[in-house]
């Protein structure tokens, strides 16, 4: 009785399981025949979270952005930048911008899964950094 059971409990997952995976590929399929919307980020202010440093970042147009400190060291220090756009894909898009004080600044933006990996160069010098993004 006890193998009947525990049989019964083993074919039940393995179906169970097969039958999750078959919806997860179905999905995939129709999300793959969808075509996604095309992001634009002119217009919108987000939020960067790099954890001990928040920033707010405003697209005024499509070349030019706000950006303001608002957590960290920097809090209260801000800039008008004029920055380049490349588009990835529909919702990932390369952005860079030199600063009045030479600082660059590099960052892939990705909407869909709302994070921003960005790097600063200060002279040869590369820091990397890794945050969230969320639009206010």
């Amino acid at each position: 009785m006890k193998n009947a059971i525990f049989a019964i409990i083993i074919l039940t997952t393995v179906i169970s399981c097969k039958n999750q995976n078959e919806s997860k590929d179905k999905l995939t399929e129709v999300e793959k025949n969808t075509p996604e919307k095309i992001v634009s980020l002119s217009g919108k202010t987000f939020e960067y979270n790099y954890g001990d440093y928040v920033y707010e970042v405003n697209f005024k147009s499509e070349n030019m952005l706000h950006w303001k400190c608002v957590k960290g060291d920097e809090k209260g220090k801000e800039a008008d930048e004029t920055y380049s756009e490349q588009r990835l894909n529909n919702h990932t898009l390369f952005i860079s911008w030199v600063e009045q004080d030479g600082l660059g600044v590099s960052q892939v933006v990705n909407l869909k899964d709302n994070t921003v990996n960005t790097f600063l160069r200060i002279d040869k010098e590369i820091i990397p950094l890794t945050g969230t993004i969320r639009e206010l």
